[in-house]
């Protein structure tokens, strides 16, 4: 049987007190204050991501439950969901990926060769 929601590549979908991460979807409180306290909660977390069971993991979460109300923070998320978007499909009409630090360091040393032996 067919999904009635469309197939996409994002990762996140937000959809009034609702975030779909990864296919899952996550309900948030419906108060405005609880939500806007939950993403701080979120956000103090992951930054105490030195302690054992919470981790820098948080900060993105905390970020897109407070863009659900705060503008600034939704733009910020805009901006990048638009840049990611067009980042990936540069990638996939050139039909590369963009090489590793380790590619990168040895076609460097293949490319340059030392003035003295020229």
């Amino acid at each position: 049987m067919a999904d009635a929601t469309p197939s996409t590549r994002s990762f996140v979908r937000l959809r009034g007190n609702t975030i779909e991460v990864f296919g899952r979807s996550l309900r948030l409180p419906a108060n405005r204050l609880a939500r806007m306290g939950l993403g701080l909660a979120f956000i103090v977390g992951g930054l105490l991501s030195f302690l054992p069971v919470l981790g820098i993991w948080m900060l993105p979460v905390g970020l897109l439950i407070l863009s659900i109300d705060l503008r600034f923070v939704r733009r910020w998320r805009r901006r990048t969901e638009v840049r990611w978007g067009r980042r990936q499909q540069r990638r996939t009409l050139l039909g590369t990926t963009e090489p590793t630090p380790r590619e990168l360091a040895n076609n460097r040393w293949r490319r340059f060769v030392p003035f003295a032996r020229r």
